[in-house]
């Protein structure tokens, strides 16, 4: 989006962790501003913990731990009280951002101040950055605010007290407030009564130029047509996951199932992007499927679309009930772009792309359950078999080029032309 604004005559300057590093520009040059941000620990042990120039090293090493005690303490207290206070979707994700906006917000007002910022977009999560809304409002009242929603925080479904409080005071002086999707603005709005003009709705979308590159490279390659490669149906799961039970994915329910529809079957179950931390796991999961999975490493931009492009069939899953409700992963779109049948497995009818994946015709879904994903599986095997697994998926009345971020992108355009 940050590209997407320069090239539309804006000067745009993000703010970012120091420590984070670029994931997904795919070799594209960054033609929008970085303003790093040092690491937390390091801000609460340098400023506030500064040594006056000729103290001897003894002196300095004492007040660096003691800024480092310190600093862990804080944020040890933090995580232990963070789901009440904010209310975030991972945790110590609240702390993390806590930590960065004492470190960021002085960086922030000066940039505001010296390149007479007119647009701030604050992004959540974490959704403790937007503490700092009304603290941007108050010393620049001409400057115009806009709150990202790219998650729920506080819903009718999702609600915490403090955290609901720090949300609505956030709401009440922000100048627009932007949602993931129609229903995550509806329940929204709803629960802190916000004017129909304040709110808009901008999807997270896919990259047209990544897929029109991907295309072109692989042109000639059977992935392109939809024509299969292999004499085995492929299912891929592309993005991140841990095979741990439970948590919002629950992989070992679907894995459950898959171990008894396998048997017998010409079928390669794909896993791309699997946490590399879990090593002993994705070995104890290996084993039992020597045949049949294929458990690879977080991969580039490049190859994720790729390996969309030569499966049969594309794999979702969120086992969450209550956020599932307002679930549009970015992976989706790339899923929806990619022409392939999408098999959504959700633990709530409710899980909104189980509404999608049925409203728009992109395939089939059901709930987290044993007997459902098995009886899913064999109907997607018993297609391909037929060479008709394609028919699971008509979506003829769906309008692609909407869904691509540039096409989203363009309503944030309009939104700040508005202001």
């Amino acid at each position: 989006m940050a590209d997407y604004l320069h090239d539309h005559l804006y000067d745009v300057y993000v703010v970012h962790s120091r420590n984070a590093e670029y994931w997904g520009d795919s070799g594209h040059k960054i033609r929008f501003h970085p303003i790093p941000i040092g690491s937390s620990n390091a801000a609460i042990s340098s400023e506030d913990n500064a040594v006056p120039e000729g103290e001897h090293t003894g002196s300095e090493l004492k007040n660096k731990m003691k800024g480092i005690a310190e600093y862990f303490v804080y944020k040890s207290n933090l995580i232990s009280l963070e789901k009440g206070i904010f209310n975030e979707p991972n945790r110590g994700m609240g702390t993390g951002g806590y930590l960065f906006i004492r470190n960021a917000r002085e960086h922030i007002f000066r940039t505001i101040s010296e390149k007479g910022i007119r647009h701030v977009i604050i992004s959540g999560p974490p959704f403790s950055l937007f503490c700092l809304v009304p603290q941007i409002k108050k010393r620049f009242p001409e400057v115009n605010v806009i709150i990202d929603y790219r998650d729920p925080w506080n819903t009718p479904y999702l609600s915490y007290a403090i955290s609901s409080y720090i949300e609505r005071n956030a709401l009440k002086y922000a100048d627009k407030v932007v949602f993931l999707n129609e229903r995550m603005l509806s329940d929204v709005s709803s629960q802190f009564c916000l004017p129909g003009d304040k709110c808009e709705v901008v999807l997270n979308g896919y990259s047209k130029q990544n897929w029109d590159e991907v295309l072109e490279k692989y042109a000639n390659h059977d992935t392109a047509s939809g024509h299969q490669l292999t004499d085995r149906m492929i299912i891929g799961y592309v993005g991140g996951v841990s095979f741990d039970k439970g948590g919002y994915y629950d992989i070992p329910t679907f894995l459950k199932a898959f171990q008894i529809f396998q048997e017998n079957k010409m079928v390669l179950l794909r896993f791309v992007g699997v946490n590399t931390s879990d090593a002993a796991d994705v070995e104890k999961v290996k084993k039992q499927f020597p045949e049949t999975l294929e458990v690879l490493p977080p991969v580039n931009n490049d190859i994720s679309l790729k390996t969309m492009l030569e499966c049969d069939v594309l794999f979702l899953n969120y086992a969450d009930e209550r956020r599932g409700r307002y679930m549009l992963t970015g992976k989706f779109f790339d899923y929806i772009r990619s022409g392939k049948v999408i098999f959504g497995v959700a633990g709530s009818e409710d899980t909104y792309f189980l509404e999608l994946i049925r409203k728009h015709h992109l395939g089939i879904g059901c709930l987290s359950q044993s007997p459902q994903i098995l009886e899913c599986l064999e109907l997607l095997y018993e297609n391909w078999e037929r060479g008709t697994l394609g028919e699971l998926r008509d979506d003829r009345g769906l309008d692609l080029e909407n869904l691509s971020r540039d096409a989203q992108n363009s309503r944030y355009l309009k939104l700040l032309e508005g202001l």
